[in-house]
């Protein structure tokens, strides 16, 4: 008997900072058109996920879904050459690295949404992140929510 597996699409970020809203940007795309029961998504604009809360959502994840396969959006800075690129790896994802606070290591698979230079200090990466152009977001977002949704078939 084949196993089902759930997918469950994890979409960090927070729409507080424009640079940082991808992830709940694309977590609204997919929570308008996926209706599958073994579909879960997790973070949008009104309840985003945050290195603050990630934790809780998922021992939330562990408890209520069996055989979870989680997929990780997030938005990234990069080497100038990779704004605006799509970086998708079976690696898991470190979230919070530009700003310092990484200690989760999560996901089978991860996307990235490259949307700033990385300038290897805290500070300037808050800045790169509250100086995004939201059109920027718009486009990285709806193009993921299109990869996901021809990945998962919907």
């Amino acid at each position: 008997m084949k196993k089902e597996i759930n997918k469950v699409i994890l979409c960090i970020g927070t729409s507080k900072c424009v640079g940082d809203s991808l992830g709940p940007i694309v977590g609204e795309n997919l929570y308008k058109k996926i209706n599958k029961s073994n579909i879960y998504i997790f973070g949008n604009l009104k309840n985003n996920i945050t290195y603050q809360n990630v934790d809780i959502v998922l021992n939330r994840i562990n408890k209520i879904i069996k055989n979870p396969y989680l997929i990780v959006v997030d938005s990234a800075l990069a080497s100038k050459e990779y704004l605006g690129q799509i970086i998708i790896s079976k690696n898991r994802m470190i979230i919070g690295s530009a700003l310092d606070k990484a200690s989760y290591n999560i996901g089978n698979l991860n996307i990235k949404g490259v949307v700033g230079e990385n300038k290897n200090s805290c500070i300037k990466n808050y800045k790169e992140l509250n100086s995004v152009s939201i059109n920027l977001i718009k486009r990285l977002s709806f193009n993921i929510s299109n990869k996901i949704l021809d990945f998962l078939n919907v």
